[in-house]
């Protein structure tokens, strides 16, 4: 085998991986909007197949040879940036392919749907004891995927891994120290300092919070072009269906709330729609996965939708449009939006003490897989943590560790990335504002142009062909540094507050 012939191949499996991976979007967006109860079970079955397949491209004769051309290759080798991306992600999914045997996989994949239907009955009924045994045999069964992967690891260092490519978990826990440390401070002070009086602000019309919501989405850049808008789920997200069509699904109320919603998703679609065509044609479309896709999605929704600057010019239309905010000044209504108030849940929580929340789950995850917790202790394991870190104890195990899907839905080893996205975004803002320096005086105007045309020339083009750390090192100089996140928000609600 020649080295392009090499390629060639490599090219021709990432196509077809990518094919399933957006079969896999499609299946997932139809879970959440319009499957019915009694045919999951037979949707479960399909979705594994599929996930078999997708597997088994990586154990098939054609990647063995690959895999053997490349036994002697170095990445440093390699001068190509595309090249050396397409050689380091197969070897990554070979690696994970060949080494996960084929049972455990079918066992966990078919387990899924009886997993979500169990946290679905357990948070209706306010019982974690519902969920106990099935959250017990999903962790089980990733641990021994991992360890199937990578014995020689443990078990959460490679699923950190699988979703954070490149980082590793001592890394990630000492930054999120700093970031810890740094958040409670602030806390501390501003629950001591004056909080801006703020207005409170009545829902609105669902069918108008929605319409203005979707018009600030395109407005950010998201195009109609390469998505669509869908309204029928209970917790809102992004599909990546193709190299230009990322689909963004919320929910319908009135709450201004949505609007952060709409360009929280906005983000994830201009990003996972926005790679080259020469990334596209190497299948290296859609971004880098885990906390620097959610860098992308909370930079919008918070650096630019919660920013002074932004609702300077938006705030009059919103005004305009929306019956509630016309009596209510755009200092009550900025107040409104920073209002620092501890919270048991992750979704409505404020940018102080959103990566909070991330943090104890990733907390909760990494000790569960040291041995240090078990299934039985999660739930006080949760609440003892929120009254710890936040002051606060859920009310109810539906408030408290049933609050979110991620484990029922096979995002074990990802609450990691929410915090991580926080720290991207004050290193993202921090270069931004080098090469854009009159950044804000554009948005007061109106013109987000130039935000949009610098994530697209220095991060959306290039897809997933960099890691998030290869990507801060071309943006920053550095890696991975909670310090711009930390200095961001002193400087935001340290204004706000009165306090220094």
């Amino acid at each position: 085998m020649r080295y392009q012939d090499c390629l060639h191949s490599i090219r021709q499996l990432n196509e077809q991986f990518r094919h399933y991976k957006s079969i896999e979007s499609l299946f997932e967006l139809d879970q959440w909007s319009m499957l019915p109860a009694e045919g999951a079970a037979y949707r479960q079955q399909t979705a594994a197949f599929i996930g078999e397949q997708k597997n088994a491209l990586y154990c098939g004769d054609q990647a063995r040879r690959v895999a053997d051309f490349l036994s002697g290759v170095k990445l440093e080798e390699l001068d190509n940036d595309i090249d050396r991306a397409l050689v380091r992600i197969f070897r990554a999914r070979y690696r994970n392919a060949v080494h996960t045997p084929v049972d455990l996989l079918r066992e966990y994949n078919l387990m899924k749907a009886e997993c979500m239907n169990a946290w679905k009955q357990a948070r209706q009924a306010q019982d974690y004891g519902i969920f106990r045994p099935y959250l017990a045999r999903a962790f089980d069964l990733k641990k021994q995927i991992a360890l199937s992967i990578n014995p020689d690891a443990p078990a959460f260092e490679t699923l950190v891994g699988m979703t954070d490519e490149g980082l590793q978990v001592r890394e990630v826990s000492e930054q999120f120290d700093r970031l810890k440390t740094g958040l409670r401070s602030l806390l501390d002070r501003l629950q001591t300092g004056h909080a801006p009086e703020a207005a409170p602000i009545s829902d609105c019309d669902p069918k108008q919070m929605e319409r203005f919501a979707q018009r600030l989405a395109r407005e950010l850049g998201y195009s109609p072009e390469r998505g669509s808008f869908n309204n029928r789920v209970v917790h809102a997200f992004t599909s990546f269906m193709g190299p230009r069509d990322a689909r963004v699904s919320t929910y319908r109320n009135g709450s201004y709330n949505l609007i952060f919603t709409y360009l929280h998703e906005a983000g994830h679609a201009m990003y996972a729609s926005g790679s080259s065509q020469e990334i596209i044609d190497a299948g290296l479309w859609g971004g880098v996965e885990g906390g620097f896709h959610e860098a992308n999605a909370r930079f919008f929704e918070n650096m630019v939708g919660h920013s002074r600057a932004y609702w300077s010019h938006y705030y009059p239309q919103l005004q305009a449009k929306l019956a509630p905010f016309r009596d209510i000044s755009l200092d009550a209504f900025y107040a409104a939006t920073h209002q620092v108030r501890p919270t048991p849940r992750r979704i409505s929580s404020d940018e102080v003490t959103y990566s909070l929340h991330a943090i104890l789950r990733f907390e909760l995850e990494r000790d569960y897989f040291a041995g240090e917790l078990s299934a039985d202790d999660m739930a006080q394991a949760w609440n003892d943590k929120y009254e710890r870190y936040l002051g606060i104890r859920p009310q109810n195990d539906t408030e408290g560790v049933l609050q979110d899907m991620h484990w029922a839905g096979d995002y074990i080893g990802y609450f990691q990335s929410y915090a991580l996205g926080n720290i991207y975004t004050g290193q993202i803002l921090q270069a931004m504002q080098g090469d854009i320096p009159d950044m804000d005086a554009r948005m007061a105007r109106g013109d987000l142009q130039p935000i949009y045309a610098w994530m697209q020339d220095k991060i959306w083009q290039y897809g997933c062909c960099y890691t998030a750390g290869e990507l801060m090192h071309r943006l920053t100089g550095t890696g991975l540094d909670a310090q711009p996140f930390l200095t961001y928000l002193e400087r935001t609600y340290g204004a706000l507050y009165g306090i220094s």
